[in-house]
């Protein structure tokens, strides 16, 4: 294994800097980055931004996903000493916004297309702050988002008042400006590089500091587990406003020289059957749920991927249907990978390629990465494995700085909420997250996991969450039919029966499975 890299963001870039090379592919939007282009629009771009009265230090909300100005502006941000967070445009309604860009004090806002109307998130934000069609540019001034100052849109054929367009930002720049930016060589490797939000799922989403080293190292590690490497390009169908997708992939050319490549800026790309044959791809980043859909249009016009040669799953356990399609449609990919991603580490700490295990497991910590498990009181037992919640150390040679929003805290270890088993040859196996637990009047768990589990494995099934919506109230089995044409009653007899039949219960005497409530997909 290397040796961790003590650099930060803008410095490994800049090593690069004379590279005719390419980095990075944005295929719909026909842009290819070398090594020397991508550099040359990182600077142009963070003179630019600093040129309009931001300052370092100051932190930046980019909300966007796979385009190739989306990408060169968390690298302009990292160069300007700008603090960025990233975010999926498309929210669900303007509260959502109006929380992130409060409770981050973000001083700029930086916005791409969302998958919705054109305008939405400048729509969005004179709901929240009608000031901004009266302000001038860099100048808003709103009760609702006291901080935010900056408002630039990279919609380029659309411009408001009080709003930069992406483009000015780039015309700002000149060699002097270029010249005036903070000297990256005198920065600590520590320094807080970026701040994301949690996913929430569970709880209001928190926002997480991490550093320079982290990203970078985070990087380093997952990457080479995968065995990223010069010859071979990735392709990846994640979104990159997940911080550990960025980490890997947006910072892998420089730390593996890998070429990497985006079909198009949709998280799952209906272009990735092209991208991957023109530019002869051999990893491919990606869910099994995104996955699922590749392979099902795959199949039904006949595609072949013969360049893959590993396949990278993240962020859940992987179906034995998967597998097998996988192998039939992959016929030269001889490595799957299934991980873990946690946005306070930045990357995919936990990872397995190890066929046994990969149905049940996210893997086991990598190297630089320590885990740990912690006592909860649980009755659930497991034979050879312990039974808790998980909680791990940042990346070896770093400490984790904490919650917002001070992120000064110098943490030696990070809970993450997750209930797991760790066996004796430290494989961990997802359970639930800790607020979903599920405790009866006695104070004992209820494994409804293995209830779930159950009914995904009845074939009209496509996904299911036992729930209860009271305390000590019934249990609700939430179902996610694959058709919408299924008989519910049928379904909920054969499911009641294929769990009896299959002897996998969660019920104690103090509860019931009284009902289902079945949605449909």
């Amino acid at each position: 294994m290397s040796q961790p890299l003590s650099t930060t963001i803008p410095a490994l870039i800049h090593q690069h800097s004379k590279s005719d090379n390419v980095a990075a592919i944005f295929d719909s939007e026909k842009i290819s980055y070398t090594f020397a282009k991508l550099t040359n629009e990182m600077v142009m771009l963070a003179a630019g931004l600093l040129s309009t009265g931001l300052e370092p230090g100051d932190r930046v909300l980019i909300c966007g996903s796979n385009n190739a100005h989306f990408f060169v502006s968390t690298l302009a941000c990292a160069r300007a000493g700008l603090i960025f967070s990233l975010m999926n445009p498309n929210f669900a309604k303007a509260d959502q916004l109006h929380y992130a860009l409060k409770k981050g004090e973000f001083r700029a806002v930086i916005c791409f297309p969302a998958n919705k109307e054109a305008e939405f998130l400048n729509n969005l934000l004179n709901e929240i702050a009608p000031e901004l069609r009266n302000s001038a540019k860099g100048h808003l001034s709103s009760k609702a988002i006291p901080k935010l100052t900056h408002v630039i849109m990279a919609e380029e054929d659309h411009r408001h008042a009080g709003t930069f367009t992406l483009s000015e930002i780039f015309g700002r720049s000149n060699r002097e400006r270029i010249d005036k930016l903070p000297d990256y060589e005198a920065w600590d490797t520590h320094k807080l590089a970026a701040i994301q939000y949690t996913t929430g799922t569970s709880s209001p989403p928190k926002l997480v500091g991490l550093s320079h080293y982290q990203l970078i190292n985070g990087c380093r590690i997952a990457a080479e587990a995968i065995g990223l490497e010069r010859i071979g390009a990735l392709c990846c169908a994640l979104p990159l406003f997940k911080i550990p997708v960025f980490a890997l992939v947006g910072l892998a050319p420089f730390v593996t020289e890998t070429r990497v490549v985006f079909p198009s800026p949709s998280p799952v790309p209906k272009f990735l059957f092209e991208s991957v044959q023109k530019y002869q791809c051999a990893h491919l980043l990606t869910n099994a749920v995104a996955l699922r859909l590749v392979l099902r249009v795959a199949l039904t016009q006949k595609i072949d991927f013969p360049s893959i040669k590993t396949v990278i799953l993240a962020g859940e356990r992987v179906p034995s249907e998967l597998l097998k399609s996988i192998a039939n449609q992959f016929r030269n990919a001889n490595t799957i990978f299934n991980g873990y991603m946690l946005t306070e580490v930045a990357t995919m700490p936990i990872m397995t390629s190890e066929e046994k295990s990969i149905t049940r497991s996210v893997g086991k910590a990598l190297r630089g990465f320590t885990i740990d498990v912690v006592d909860i009181g649980t009755n659930v037992m497991r034979e050879n494995a312990r039974v808790g919640e998980l909680r791990i150390r940042p990346v070896d040679g770093s400490t984790f700085a904490g919650y917002g929003p001070t992120f000064d805290e110098k943490l030696e270890w990070i809970n993450t909420g997750d209930i797991i088993t760790i066996d004796n040859s430290g494989n961990v196996e997802l359970l639930a997250n800790k607020e979903d637990l599920i405790v009866d009047k006695s104070g004992k768990i209820l494994e409804h996991w293995t209830l779930e589990k159950a009914i995904c494995a009845y074939d009209q099934i496509k996904g299911a969450q036992i729930v209860t919506t009271t305390k000590n109230g019934p249990l609700v089995a939430v179902l996610v039919l694959k058709s919408s044409s299924c008989d519910h009653n049928l379904v909920k007899s054969d499911i009641q029966s294929f769990c009896k039949n299959n002897k996998v219960s969660v019920f104690s005497k103090n509860h019931s499975l009284t009902y289902f409530d079945l949605s449909q997909a």
